[in-house]
């Protein structure tokens, strides 16, 4: 699969994390303009995605944003998705003040123990037949 031949922004996410799968879900509601599909990191697009950047899979802890063959991940990537779903949350670009690491610190204790807090699944998610055509 060639990503860049794909003219919409690629989230990727963890799959089997509960809360990113929410995440997801959220996005998809709020993403008026359809400019985002999405591909679980453990998939085999995901797979390919991650490989193709040079990206070691088990030290992959972060949610991912790929943007016209830029990535971008932990809280960086989160404050893009975000800032671009409406004019409401392009208020929150103003976190972009903030420097990367000290914001990532809280994006690694959130991501850290995300499966403590929100549990997390034997398998991907499958999605509902509405949005099927919105992962890759």
């Amino acid at each position: 699969m060639n990503a860049s031949k794909i003219n919409k922004k690629i989230i990727l996410f963890d799959g089997v994390c509960n809360m990113c799968n929410q995440f997801v879900y959220i996005i998809i509601k709020l993403d008026y303009k359809n400019q985002f599909v999405f591909t679980s990191i453990q998939g085999e697009k995901g797979q390919e995605i991650i490989s193709s950047f040079k990206i070691d899979s088990n030290k992959l802890d972060s949610i991912i944003l790929l943007n016209k063959n830029q990535l971008e991940s932990k809280s960086q990537a989160v404050i893009s998705i975000i800032t671009s779903l409406n004019i409401i949350f392009k208020l929150l670009s103003i976190l972009k003040i903030i420097p990367k690491n000290i914001l990532d610190i809280a994006y690694d204790f959130i991501a850290k123990n995300r499966y403590k807090a929100f549990g997390k699944r034997d398998n991907c998610s499958i999605p509902d037949e509405k949005y099927k055509s919105r992962f890759i």
